[in-house]
């Protein structure tokens, strides 16, 4: 069954001059004026107008259209990869790539003559044929159209509407000519031929109606000046200097999210920067952050941390900015078009991230200052054990506080007590857990024995973790890790 709403257009003048006294601005069509096209979008069609990210790595889009809410995809050149960017309502965007203004109001002009004559057909499909299609990226090529228009589909028809039609509404025919007459009549002198100065009337149009100078040369070959034709390449017409290709992270990703100490160990092996900031040994994990071991931001209930009031409410100064940006893990096509649509049935999952930007490097630096304050000063030993028993007395252990701190049995506690007996790592480090040891107290114990947290070893990064990213945790909630991240757990079980 055809969409009734598929709008076919017999004239695109006339269309055009339709559109401006559907939006207040039927004067323009005789009387030459700018076209306040940012303000219909915003103002009298209530879009929302999206000009930080970039639709594409090859700039091919140079604008797209959401008509209702759901995840654009954007390109996050921080990532070199898409990210999703939700939107809550109807939405235009325009790549961030474009700074000549007159491109900038073309495709504004684009999108919201999408937004007029086509998001009926949209709505139509999403009501009556379970349609999940809600938006439409518009390509700055049509190489990829079929040139046989009886083959060609609804999308790819409307996106040729909006094309030819965009330039038409911000340059009426009647008032463009008026103003292409009298700037040839300003221009021209007895001694020179009248296309002697079509450039300088080309930039002068262009300047008038607020568009590229490539668009201005179009238009006027549209309306006989032939002499125009030979401007059309873009490049006979320079036009404002080309943006500076010094690309952002998409505004889409999220900051400062809560994270879970499974993720944040994947981040931790992956990510050096995290690596170095982590290992400095003055975070603990509290509450889905990690915080700046310091009694302004963290409080400790029993054996588990908490945010203090005053930390809940300036994360930024004390905690590591973990982001999360969404993912798109399929896509669905069916039909030749499909590239051209957005999908409400694209799938999505939030993925974490850690970026060295200006909160994680301050954060960073005054962690290296917290580091210096952290530290214990510690007398030189013989043996891990003679260090690790002398904790042990200056706690007050016994052998009940052993066995529930440590997960380890009655036997250890004596051999503990022998300077010579060679524990293996994983005894040591449920020990240096029991005790509360820093990440740098942790590796004097198995310097003295030997040892040493190996990097690239995935068993031995996970222990070392747990007296950086999990530093103050439990026995217990160290276990509960370890087996989550499928590493051997701390106690009995173990090898000594």
């Amino acid at each position: 069954m055809e969409n009734p709403f598929f709008h076919y257009v017999d004239d695109f003048e006339e269309e055009a001059e339709a559109f401006l006294r559907k939006y207040n601005c039927a004067d323009a069509i005789e009387n030459p004026r700018r076209i306040p096209i940012r303000e219909i979008a915003e103002k009298l069609m209530s879009l929302d107008i999206v000009e930080t990210e970039y639709l594409s790595p090859d700039d091919s889009t140079q604008g797209a259209i959401a008509f209702s809410k759901g995840t654009i995809e954007v390109y996050d050149w921080s990532l070199k990869e898409y990210t999703g960017y939700e939107v809550s309502g109807p939405t235009i965007f325009v790549d961030a790539d474009i700074i000549n203004t007159g491109r900038i109001n073309n495709t504004l002009a684009h999108e919201c003559y999408h937004w007029w004559q086509h998001r009926n057909y949209f709505n139509y499909k999403r009501i009556h044929e379970n349609s999940v299609e809600f938006g439409i990226r518009c390509n700055r090529y049509s190489s990829g159209f079929n040139q046989d228009s009886g083959k060609w589909s609804d999308v790819e028809r409307m996106e040729w509407q909006a094309r030819t039609i965009a330039p038409k509404i911000l340059m009426p025919r009647k008032a463009t000519k008026r103003k292409i007459e009298t700037l040839y009549n300003a221009f021209s002198s007895t001694d020179r031929v009248r296309s002697a100065y079509t450039e300088q009337v080309i930039t002068a149009v262009a300047d008038f109606f607020a568009v590229s100078k490539q668009s201005a040369a179009i238009r006027m070959t549209e309306l006989g000046y032939d002499d125009a034709a030979r401007f059309t390449d873009p490049s006979r017409i320079t036009n404002e200097a080309s943006k500076p290709k010094v690309r952002s992270a998409s505004k889409a990703t999220k900051h400062q999210r809560p994270i879970t100490v499974e993720e944040a160990f994947k981040l931790y092996l992956e990510n050096e920067s995290l690596r170095e900031t982590i290992d400095t040994g003055v975070f603990c994990f509290a509450d889905g952050y990690f915080v700046l071991r310091d009694t302004t931001y963290v409080q400790l209930d029993g054996t588990t941390h908490h945010l203090t009031d005053y930390a809940k409410k300036h994360l930024a100064e004390c905690t590591l900015d973990f982001s999360v940006r969404l993912v798109a893990e399929q896509y669905l096509m069916h039909d030749v078009s499909s590239y051209m649509m957005y999908r409400a049935d694209t799938a999505f999952k939030e993925e974490a991230s850690f970026e060295a930007n200006t909160q994680n490097t301050e954060i960073y630096n005054k962690a290296k200052d917290f580091e210096k304050k952290f530290q214990r000063s510690i007398a030189t030993h013989k043996t891990a054990n003679e260090l690790l028993w002398e904790y042990m007395k200056n706690d007050h252990w016994n052998t009940t506080i052993f066995l529930d701190r440590t997960n380890l049995s009655p036997m250890d506690y004596s051999r503990v007590q022998k300077p010579d007996h060679k524990f293996k790592m994983p005894a040591l480090v449920a020990m240096g857990v029991g005790l509360g040891l820093d990440q740098s107290e942790m590796e004097e114990v198995l310097t003295l024995e030997g040892l040493s947290f190996r990097e690239g070893d995935r068993e031995q990064q996970a222990y070392k973790y747990l007296f950086t990213g999990m530093y103050g945790c439990s026995i217990v909630k160290c276990n509960k890790f370890l087996s989550k991240v499928n590493v051997p757990i701390l106690g009995t079980q173990q090898r000594r």
